[in-house]
């Protein structure tokens, strides 16, 4: 069934009916970030407003122009579901996370095409869940660019489990930012020269 639906081609004049298209990583992680309930209880912001949508419409208009209707409510929801598959632990355990999040929203593969192009195109059949197949459809294309599931992480200073996609050379980020870098670099020298000064005594 599932291979039958994928080579099926849809012959269109725009984008097929029910279309997904992946949203911008970077808009993504800051979905994530700012409204998933994890990074902002560990962050220590849980108390502070949510953002404006408007930021996110801001930063990525075209893309936001597709969901006029978006509510805060809408956002936390998908932000708490993506950040899973960014603390996942193993490849395996990301692949599933994201096989779950293809299941929860209904994402499926097809064929379309314009004239003599034909080209893969993803949809999803559930309309409440269009946010979220958005934001799968992203990680999905992420993997296929870069299979390495690792460059997708968190945070691993002790007070931030913020997302990130790491598109450094060598793939060896650990860290949402500079800042946090800098504060994890500040507490291990803190912690180290207590050491020394306790062992000198």
């Amino acid at each position: 069934m599932g291979v039958k639906r994928y080579v099926e081609v849809v012959s269109m004049s725009g984008r097929f009916p029910g279309e997904v298209r992946p949203m911008p990583l970077h808009s993504l992680v800051d979905l994530v970030n700012d409204w998933g309930e994890v990074p902002r209880v560990i962050g220590g912001t849980a108390d502070r407003p949510y953002p404006s949508v408007d930021s996110l419409r801001e930063r990525d208009p075209e893309f936001w122009a597709d969901f006029p209707g978006t509510d805060e409510a809408t956002l936390i929801e998908t932000a708490n579901l993506i950040h899973p598959v960014f603390a996942a632990e193993s490849g395996m355990q990301c692949a599933q996370r994201l096989n779950d999040l293809v299941a929860l929203s209904q994402l499926q593969p097809a064929l379309s095409s314009r004239d003599w192009s034909v080209r893969e195109v993803w949809h999803s059949a559930r309309p409440d869940r269009a946010l979220l197949a958005s934001a799968t459809l992203a990680l999905i294309e992420q993997l296929r660019d870069e299979p390495d599931a690792s460059r997708l992480g968190t945070c691993a200073c002790d007070t931030c489990v913020d997302a990130y996609v790491d598109m450094s050379p060598g793939g060896r980020r650990a860290y949402c930012s500079v800042t946090c870098q800098n504060r994890a670099r500040a507490r291990t020298y803190r912690a180290n020269r207590k050491a020394s000064t306790s062992g000198a005594d």
